[in-house]
């Protein structure tokens, strides 16, 4: 007798489907960008400056926290805000990475017994009190990353200092190996 294998039936696409935010998330998103943005400082000190960027925002004490994944170090126009990808936290167990320039959630962690479209209307929800509540310090904790870089001048400056050190170095082993051959 021979028995034949019984194929497995699967009504689930092979291809992941794409997820998109709504219009009122995007518009959100956008405006929290600009603001983030806006707040950026740069103070410039001889050979390096200091970049501080808002990189986080913490609403509802830390239990919604928005992540901008830009780390842009000097504000941008408008027109070129809506780039990189931004990460919202929904307590501990929704988390939602966007692109910021399509609109698309390129990855997700959520239950798998809520429904997407509850995750999203509780996100535009959360979203949207952000940004309305950004500027209040008893309702939004901002998280900054402070960058240290050199200016051109110190950059070349920091060149010169690393060729004379490479210079001394290498005329102390040319003298070590004149003293070996003699």
């Amino acid at each position: 007798m021979q028995v034949n294998k019984i194929s497995y039936t699967s009504f689930e696409s092979k291809t992941p489907k794409k997820r998109f935010i709504t219009p009122g998330m995007k518009s959100s998103i956008e405006a929290i960008l600009l603001k983030m943005n806006s707040s950026i400082k740069k103070v410039e000190d001889g050979d390096y400056y200091k970049t501080t960027i808002n990189t986080r925002l913490h609403y509802n004490n830390g239990k919604y926290v928005f992540e901008d994944e830009r780390r842009l170090k000097e504000k941008v126009p408008f027109e070129k805000q809506m780039q990189g990808y931004s990460n919202l936290k929904i307590g501990k167990k929704i988390i939602l990475d966007i692109n910021n320039e399509s609109g698309e959630i390129i990855d997700y962690i959520k239950p798998s017994y809520t429904p997407f479209f509850l995750v999203l209307k509780q996100a535009e929800k959360i979203l949207l009190n952000i940004r309305t509540n950004f500027n209040l310090s008893e309702v939004i904790k901002k998280e900054f990353l402070t960058i240290n870089e050199l200016t051109p001048d110190g950059k070349i400056k920091m060149k010169k200092f690393v060729l004379q050190f490479e210079k001394q170095r290498l005329e102390k082993v040319i003298k070590d190996l004149e003293n070996i051959s003699k």
